[in-house]
């Protein structure tokens, strides 16, 4: 690669990036290109969301309309231009962020723009060359060919994009028959995932289960986890609050090796519940205004044993009644951080220690409680 390519993605992010997107961005980051995505939608609860290391603009939209004149003054012609074909072809919003898209790409110097999806993302794109004058380029997926928000722009964007990616044959067949593009300037190009055997197969899952509270340990989790010097496992947090626990990752340098799910249906988590290898969850006591903060015996805990998963946790307050192994002092990351290698170097240990912990539920914590709860309604 003589010149470095900079390329400019625009895609939604209204669910984060598409999991078939991230690859994409990954495998094109290994090839030495430079990526700065531009989002016209975003959600920064998501699974996927950029890397530190991937440029990432996401525009103010109230901000955008107000710099409109500052773009006028620095190409008032082109500007004019460009203004009266975007409210002839019912484009106006797309023509004002691509204004603010292109401005930013100049500073970045980009040197290739690429949409994913032939909607408003490729609409900001066609005015986006249009004032920038690099080349242009589309994948087009389904649901702009069916239900296209705009067919007049989207024909027109086809025609000026100097290639058009189609991932089927019958998505380019349907182009050409249906949209009058150029033949000549699509290329199917089918979408991929990893060929090879998939890692994460091979990984040990981990989960934990609770708010982003001090009571729950995360701070000491994260600091057993960077403790770890192996890469055979994947730590799963389910969970939301006022911690910042995803800057601590990013502080610590794991956020490679974790999975954040925030809120699930209970559904979704007892996917997670039946799929992890262990369960952890370093509970401790915090020091509060009005005195201490502490756990009962957490439920999460009585769930995971119910489903014969071997448990890690602490010394706290209720808990050592409910788990017999493996138990660890509070705060202390250095002691968990070796419980956590214990169960990852002995996973012959899985089976008979979940045996134990349904044992245990069946004996002390199951339905059956209820008929006390009764019993005490009835007196």
């Amino acid at each position: 690669m003589k010149n470095k390519i900079n390329i400019a993605y625009i895609i939604s992010m209204k669910t984060g990036i598409a999991r078939f997107i991230y690859r994409e961005l990954e495998e094109i980051e290994k090839r030495g290109f430079s990526i700065s995505i531009f989002s016209t939608k975003y959600n920064n609860n998501s699974t996927y969301l950029p890397k530190d290391n991937w440029f990432h603009y996401n525009f103010n939209k109230y901000l955008a309309l107000m710099k409109q004149p500052i773009y006028f003054l620095k190409y008032p012609k082109k500007y004019l231009e460009l203004l009266f074909e975007a409210i002839k072809s019912k484009s106006l919003i797309d023509f004002i962020l691509a204004n603010e898209f292109s401005s930013i790409m100049l500073k970045r110097k980009i040197n290739r723009i690429h949409c994913h999806f032939g909607d408003h993302k490729l609409f900001i794109g066609y005015y986006c060359k249009k004032i920038l004058g690099v080349p242009l380029t589309v994948t087009i997926h389904a649901i702009e060919l069916y239900q296209n928000p705009n067919v007049g722009m989207f024909k027109k964007a086809l025609s000026y994009c100097d290639k058009i990616i189609a991932i089927s044959d019958y998505n380019k067949k349907y182009l050409v028959d249906n949209f009058n593009a150029d033949p000549k300037k699509i290329e199917v190009i089918r979408l991929f995932v990893d060929t090879k055997k998939n890692q994460s197969v091979n990984l040990k899952k981990i989960l934990v289960v609770g708010c982003f509270e001090e009571r729950k340990g995360y701070d000491t989790l994260l600091k057993a986890v960077s403790l770890l010097k192996r890469d055979d496992f994947v730590l799963w947090i389910v969970g939301q609050g006022y911690l910042p626990v995803k800057e601590w990752a990013k502080e610590l340098k794991i956020d490679d090796k974790i999975k954040f799910f925030d809120q699930l249906h209970a559904d979704i988590l007892d996917i997670l519940f039946h799929s992890c290898d262990f369960f952890v969850l370093p509970s401790k006591t915090v020091k509060v205004k009005k005195g201490i903060d502490a756990e009962g015996i957490p439920v999460v805990l009585m769930e995971a044993m119910a489903i014969g998963k071997p448990i890690i946790s602490t010394k706290h307050r209720g808990i050592p009644e409910l788990v017999e192994k493996i138990l660890v002092k509070e705060n202390d990351a250095n002691e968990l951080a070796k419980a956590i290698n214990y169960l990852l170097d002995n996973p012959q240990l899985y089976e008979k220690m979940g045996i134990r912990n349904v044992r245990i539920i069946n004996k002390k914590y199951s339905p059956k409680n209820i008929e006390k709860l009764i019993g005490v309604f009835n007196d």
